[in-house]
């Protein structure tokens, strides 16, 4: 009776390790998918931002004269600042800088000059979409004149953004960032610029999970380039804090995604809706 006991105790002990071990890759698992999915949200949201911000710096700077589209009208028209300056791609769009397809309107407002410190840059978007995914939100940018080393330094803030894909999930995101401009500075030409982005953000992926980063390695990008190149953030999921690695340079949509227990992989920066 005793080893019958024994043996029964055995198989209902191993049954509930075997349950709990189920239950526990279930919640990795389960975690692997939101931490997946907040990463793909962030790193969407950042580069689609960022590509508003250099297709405004290419229409506003070097804009080639022959260009029909997007449509731009500058009020007003004299040089004087304030001025408002909307650039129009249409309804039916068109392929602008990095092959991208944009339609609908972007707002552009100066206070002066970009290169004069104080400067105020402020962008909204009127039924605005990048390939198909529509942003929302009022992105600002400052001047803060020229930081220790001597380089061009900008404040920069998202408010109220979102993206809408074309199935209908919506990711919210905000920031906070400081950009320092470490090459072409000193050329007339837009292309050649790199620059170095620091701060944070925070957001709600399209699962609805809150989400939030801090860049734990300065972000380094340059405008001829549509991905960052290299730097390292930390983003914050359930609690967990996950990196995200954008590689050594190369200019390529490929960033690295490492969880705590050290097991890293891959993720896409692409139209994976």
């Amino acid at each position: 009776m005793k080893k019958q006991f024994l043996f029964f105790a055995a198989i209902f002990a191993f049954a509930l390790a075997f349950t709990a071990c189920e239950k526990n890759d279930s919640e990795t698992v389960a975690n692997t998918d939101e931490a997946l999915a907040a990463s793909e949200e962030e790193t969407t949201a950042m580069n689609l931002f960022q590509d508003t911000e250099d297709e405004v710096d290419y229409e506003i700077e070097t804009r080639d004269p022959n260009d029909d589209c997007p449509a731009i009208t500058v009020m007003p028209d004299d040089g004087s600042f304030p001025r408002t300056i909307t650039i129009d791609y249409g309804t039916d769009g068109c392929v602008g800088l990095h092959g991208r397809v944009r339609r609908g309107v972007i707002i552009v407002t100066l206070t002066d000059s970009l290169k004069n410190p104080g400067a105020v840059r402020t962008v909204t978007f009127d039924n605005f979409f990048v390939d198909d995914a529509q942003i929302q939100g009022v992105k600002t940018l400052t001047n803060e004149g020229l930081n220790a080393e001597g380089l061009p330094t900008f404040s920069r803030t998202v408010e109220d953004a979102s993206i809408t894909f074309p199935n209908g999930d919506v990711t919210s995101w905000e920031a906070s960032h400081t950009i320092v401009t470490i090459e072409g500075y000193d050329t007339p030409q837009f292309m050649d610029n790199v620059v170095e982005v620091s701060g944070g953000s925070s957001g709600v992926n399209r699962r609805g999970v809150p989400f939030s980063t801090e860049i734990t390695t300065p972000l380094v990008k340059s405008k001829s380039c549509p991905w960052i190149e290299s730097g390292v953030k930390a983003i914050t999921v359930n609690s967990i804090t996950r990196t995200i690695d954008y590689g050594d340079g190369t200019c390529d949509r490929i960033a690295t995604l490492t969880f705590p227990n050290g097991f890293s992989r891959d993720i896409l920066i692409r139209r994976w809706w």
